[in-house]
């Protein structure tokens, strides 16, 4: 019985992943499908969707946007689903979250390292990634609450 209620489980949430992926200003699938073709000779075949409250502020940092290997899908925070924030930097961060998938993390003796040397390396391969750092910095400092 428990099998079942996973499956329709299961079945609601990649329906809603599909509704997702449109938002206000951006097509999250449209553009992962580009920066797929770009960097990726269009190999990848990995689910993306937006998540999170739009309107809400958040206190001192932002996800932009995170990858789960076991599930390979990419969420990308709402925030940026607006019409301030720059293509390139949607682009950006799909492209980072994409990476997470061909480079995953490198475990040592002492931690597992996520954003390691070739991560970092293959990052700064973007297009325009200076462009994306900027606005980046940007965000730091306008987006947060200042209480």
């Amino acid at each position: 019985m428990s099998s079942t209620r996973g499956s329709t489980k299961r079945s609601a949430s990649h329906k809603k992943n599909s509704i997702t992926q449109k938002g206000d200003y951006y097509n999250l699938q449209e553009i992962y499908q580009r920066v797929n073709e770009r960097y990726f000779e269009g190999k990848l075949a990995l689910s993306i969707a937006w998540v999170g409250n739009k309107q809400a502020k958040p206190r001192t940092r932002i996800m932009f946007g995170s990858y789960n290997q076991r599930t390979q899908h990419i969420k990308i925070h709402r925030r940026l689903d607006a019409s301030h924030v720059p293509m390139h930097f949607i682009e950006f961060v799909i492209y980072h979250e994409m990476l997470h998938h061909v480079l995953p993390p490198i475990l040592t003796r002492r931690r597992r390292r996520i954003h390691h040397p070739v991560f970092i390396q293959r990052e700064r391969e973007f297009h325009a990634y200076d462009l994306a750092m900027s606005f980046r910095e940007e965000v730091k400092r306008n987006w947060f609450n200042k209480d």
